[in-house]
């Protein structure tokens, strides 16, 4: 039987320390060990100097009096033989690999475990998880709707709620077409394979009759720190004119533009405000909709940045 720490407790059990391995060599193979909740106090989990109070990590230190910290408080030169939390001089020692396993191993929920991530993840890596976490919550586009959730559940309730169209891609650096009247100001873009990741289509009006058509990643600033990264290249293309004696399959106007994906933690047209759109002219808009014919091709560059790496390498699924 699996249990998985319930919100807010903290599980001990196997943990990635090298007392952890050699605990690891005495399980069956293939056989995963079962987990428990344990709710403790969150304090006996950080540094016991006041002015760092950040998590515990390992390796940790005590001085002699007792107190446990910190690697960073205890390699600071400034206080080299000296305990911030005491007040005098003392020595440290490392309080031994026992007690790294059970601190390295204490593993809570996911702070956005409410909109929708099932991560378990180490305590002290709970501040870069989140920051990398991909269901940071965003909010509604909508004037006056007050909805905040991941990016996927915010794509799920633009679609049905507000009725936003909805087109999915076939893949990373797969171009797709799109058929945009310049009414439907905004799409939403899902990847095939990438159901985490929302995208905006957004189209606004540029001078007396152009339109903008710009992309941009659906994340808090954070998030989109962490990464990835993506590009976009925009096509857009009208069908060649049937003049009297033009050759069949004549090729109509084009115009194409790449540019880095924008990120914003509400849909809109950050992208454009940026000067990364595609800017259709009067002729290139058809029919009494003024609708584009466009294509659109998303990019991802790095796919697994070394922050993410470094969060996930401390996480895994609930």
């Amino acid at each position: 039987m699996k249990e998985e720490p319930g919100e807010g407790e903290a599980a001990h059990g196997g943990g990635g320390s090298r007392a952890g391995a050699a605990v690891a060599e005495h399980a069956s193979p293939g056989v995963e060990r079962p987990r428990i909740d344990i709710s403790i106090d969150a304090q006996l989990l950080h540094c016991a100097i006041t002015e760092c109070n950040r998590p515990l990590k390992p390796p940790i230190f005590k001085c002699e009096a007792g107190h446990l910290l910190c690697g960073a408080c205890r390699s600071d030169r400034r206080d080299e033989g000296h305990c911030r939390r005491c007040g005098g001089a003392t020595a440290f020692a490392h309080c031994g690999p026992e007690l790294d396993l059970y601190v390295g191993d204490a593993r809570v929920p996911c702070p956005f475990r409410a909109y929708g991530c099932r991560r378990s993840v180490a305590y002290h890596a709970t501040a870069a998880h989140q920051d990398a976490c991909p269901y940071a919550p965003c909010h509604c586009a909508v004037p006056g709707c007050p909805f905040t959730a991941s990016p996927p559940r915010l794509r799920d309730h633009l679609a049905f709620d507000h009725a936003w169209p909805l087109d999915r891609l076939p893949g990373y650096g797969k171009p797709h077409p799109l058929r945009v009247p310049a009414g439907e100001p905004h799409h939403l873009l899902v990847v095939e394979g990438d159901e985490r990741r929302l995208f905006a289509l957004c189209v606004r009006p540029r001078g007396a009759a152009s339109l903008a058509v710009s992309v941009s990643c659906v994340r808090t600033a954070a998030a989109a720190e962490a990464g990835p990264r993506f590009t976009c290249m925009l096509w857009a293309q009208t069908p060649a004119p049937a003049a009297q004696g033009a050759p069949a399959g004549g090729k109509g106007r084009r115009l194409m533009m790449e540019a880095d994906v924008a990120s914003c933690a509400v849909p809109g047209g950050t992208a454009v405000e940026e000067g990364m759109a595609l800017y259709v002219p009067p002729p290139m808009l058809n029919g009494p909709a003024k609708e584009m014919n466009i294509r659109v091709r998303i990019d991802v560059l790095d796919p697994a940045p070394a922050s993410l790496r470094s969060a996930n390498a401390s996480s895994r699924k609930a």
